[in-house]
């Protein structure tokens, strides 16, 4: 009974770490309506976006990154098996969007559980990230 009580609270501290604290502005997470995204061939960005995937450079600490919470699909939900834009529970407690876009996700994960800036709304960065993103969800569904 001790070491399951222990393990509760040390799981409900690592989501405390890797989500964060508080609330996020929407509008951070929010394309604004001036900017064009990053165009490229799709194949070129699911490559690069893969490997960013596992770039810990890409959050404030160093030792985050996309993969350290979704490692092998994990961490996603049942929702991410619906096309974008659709609900995601963490966006919707953390800055109240019912709905989400892919970009909008990467730009989110960006803010909280990699703790640092959102990617510049015109970067290669955030397009390769976004359609990997994409990528993996059509995978999920069709595995799912």
């Amino acid at each position: 009974m001790h070491s399951k009580l222990i393990s509760i609270i040390l799981l409900a501290i690592s989501s405390v770490i890797l989500t964060g604290c508080g609330s996020v502005d929407s509008e951070l997470v929010t394309r604004p309506s001036a900017t064009a995204p990053y165009s490229n061939q799709e194949e070129n960005l699911i490559t690069l976006g893969q490997k960013l995937w596992s770039d810990t450079s890409l959050s404030s600490n160093g030792a985050v990154s996309c993969n350290t919470c979704h490692v092998g699909n994990a961490g996603f939900k049942d929702t991410f098996k619906n096309p974008y834009p659709h609900y995601v529970q963490m966006a919707k407690a953390k800055s109240g969007l019912e709905s989400i876009t892919a970009e909008q996700m990467v730009q989110f994960c960006m803010v909280v559980p990699m703790k640092t800036d959102p990617l510049p709304w015109n970067s290669k960065t955030l397009a390769a990230l976004t359609a990997y993103t994409e990528k993996l969800r059509a995978d999920f569904a069709s595995a799912n």
